[in-house]
């Protein structure tokens, strides 16, 4: 068994459940290793988010990882401007005829 999240709004509803959990698990011949699971945590990371004390939040992680490509776009962003900006002098200078013989 990988995960499992037993949820309470008390400490001591949580630890009736966790004790009610144990024994049905070792009524099935079910195992766990201790050192793998926590226990009596308030706030649990789970599916790229922080989950407990009444809120869902972002993992910080996540949240670097969005800022950093954030920032990298920027960057990409500024450096295709003087091209743009290269198009757009050129398409002027082109169009000023054209321009001229509609006035």
């Amino acid at each position: 068994m990988n995960d499992f999240m037993i949820p309470a709004k008390t400490m001591k509803k949580l630890e009736e459940r966790t004790i009610q959990f144990l024994k049905i698990a070792e009524k099935h011949n079910l195992c766990f290793k201790r050192s793998k699971y926590n226990f009596n945590m308030e706030e649990i990371p789970i599916l790229g988010v922080v989950v407990g004390k009444g809120q869902i939040k972002m993992e910080q992680e996540k949240i670097k990882a969005v800022k950093k490509v954030e920032d990298a776009d920027k960057n990409k962003r500024h450096r295709k401007l003087p091209g743009i900006r290269q198009f757009l002098s050129t398409l002027h200078t082109k169009l000023q005829p054209y321009c001229q013989a509609i006035k």
